[in-house]
């Protein structure tokens, strides 16, 4: 590689490190972000972009005399780095919301057939690419060259397309964490138009300029993410982190009405036995419930709203929209039962745990500003599910019969008629024993 270097031009060998600098960032972005398909497409942008800027560095230390059969290949390489770019664009599209969706898939597959289009006729004229385009600026007529428009217009028509339908998105709103890499395409994309025609000297500094440039958009974007992934791994389901890659945080906290399922669980006795032992062992206490509590409410893809004192409020069916949402909370209020209770009476058998559980629409969303954020959910089945959990007994799981029905099951006994805020009628509950919990 060194000697390579050495035998190459300065501005040969100058293209050659940002082909190697591109390739870097390309592979540290699939690296670091690999679960993510915008980033997938956006790493192989970077890879095919590399391998593209080395590939006419060595084209033109051959020369045209020399130039190899393969040579036709060039085009097809650009062609490939500009095609990752867009279908990367048309994945943040989808954070956008639906409106962005066609107008930007339109504009995305034209620009696309113009740069093939270029590449095509890259392949039936190399040696004229060549000499006529790659460093034209440098020829002080070198727009009085038809080879030259003929190779400039086609992939210029491409980029306008794109960065069209780049704007579109921006107006659209997209996913915050991906607006600021296409801020930085935005720059990126003529300078890096610019560094085909620039005169080659020149072409090095252009080609770094856009890298610093999308360096910048890089970094906010994975700011954001981090952020985001914290918030994501105190409240939030696996399903939900894999809707947040692939769908963008905007679209899939987005503040709407649904129809879920609410369990509610709080530890009983837990006053009169804090106030009797040291706070480090009701710390630990607290610890390994809420430790319980979640790779539970992850089993049956709940997403945890609340964790405050002795109790915690999750919910089923957001922002994961699940069909089975009643059965799950029947499923996990049980597992509470069988599962959680018993590390809570590790500390003492004094303890217990009662669980609520209501079925209803709600409204959830977002709320929050700056470093400080909530997923929240209100609705008149979040406060049937508290009073519910509120009355249920050690052992018990107190249902309303709407999640019963949904779930397809049916409860021994009478059901109980219960008056709850902000319902005009009456509320048909039902009570779970300890053993309906340990029989499931």
């Amino acid at each position: 590689m060194f000697n390579l270097i050495s035998s190459l031009s300065s501005s040969n060998s100058g293209l050659l490190v940002t082909a190697i600098i591109a390739v870097g960032i390309g592979i540290a972005f699939l690296v670091s972000d690999a679960r993510t398909p915008s980033t997938r497409w956006l790493s192989g942008a970077l890879l095919a972009t590399g391998v593209a800027i080395g590939f006419n560095a060595y084209l033109l230390h051959v020369g045209v005399e020399d130039l190899p059969f393969w040579a036709r290949a060039a085009g097809f390489i650009e062609a490939l780095a500009f095609i990752c770019g867009v279908e990367w664009g048309i994945r943040v599209s989808r954070t956008a919301g639906e409106r962005a969706g066609p107008r930007v898939w339109g504009l995305s597959r034209l620009a696309e057939v113009f740069v093939l289009f270029h590449a095509a006729l890259s392949a039936v004229f190399p040696v004229q690419r060549i000499e006529h385009l790659i460093g034209a600026m440098g020829d002080p007529a070198f727009y009085l060259s038809p080879w030259f428009w003929a190779f400039a217009t086609v992939p210029t028509v491409g980029f306008v397309f794109i960065t069209i339908a780049a704007v579109r998105m921006l107006m659209r709103g997209p996913d915050k964490a991906e607006s600021g890499r296409i801020l930085s395409m935005l720059v990126v994309l003529p300078l890096l138009g610019f560094s085909f025609i620039v005169p080659l000297h020149v072409a090095p500094m252009t080609l770094a300029l856009s890298q610093v440039v999308f360096l910048f958009g890089a970094l906010r974007y994975f700011m954001v993410q981090g952020a985001r992934a914290q918030f994501m791994a105190r409240f939030m389901a696996p399903q939900v982190a894999e809707l947040v890659r692939t769908r963008g945080l905007r679209q899939a906290m987005r503040k709407h009405r649904v129809t879920v399922s609410i369990v509610c669980v709080d530890i009983r006795g837990f006053t009169s036995y804090a106030h009797g032992v040291e706070p480090e062992v009701v710390l630990r206490l607290l610890r390994n419930f809420y430790a319980a509590i979640g790779m539970a409410a992850a089993r049956y893809g709940g997403t945890i709203k609340d964790l405050a004192g002795d109790g915690a409020l999750i919910v089923i069916g957001a922002p994961v929209e699940m069909e089975d949402h009643a059965a799950r909370a029947l499923a996990l209020a049980r597992r509470l039962q069988s599962h959680t209770r018993p590390v809570v009476q590790r500390y003492s058998t004094s303890l217990g745990l009662g669980v609520g559980v209501a079925t209803g629409q709600v409204a959830v969303g977002i709320v929050g500003q700056r470093a400080r954020f909530e997923y929240v959910a209100v609705g008149p089945a979040v406060n049937l599910a508290a009073r519910l959990c509120d009355r249920a007994r050690d052992g018990e799981i107190r249902v309303d019969a709407d999640t019963l029905q949904l779930a397809g099951e049916s409860a021994r006994g009478k059901p109980l008629r219960r008056t709850v805020k902000g319902l005009a009628e009456p509320v048909a509950t039902y009570v779970l024993g300890a053993e309906d919990a340990s029989n499931a």
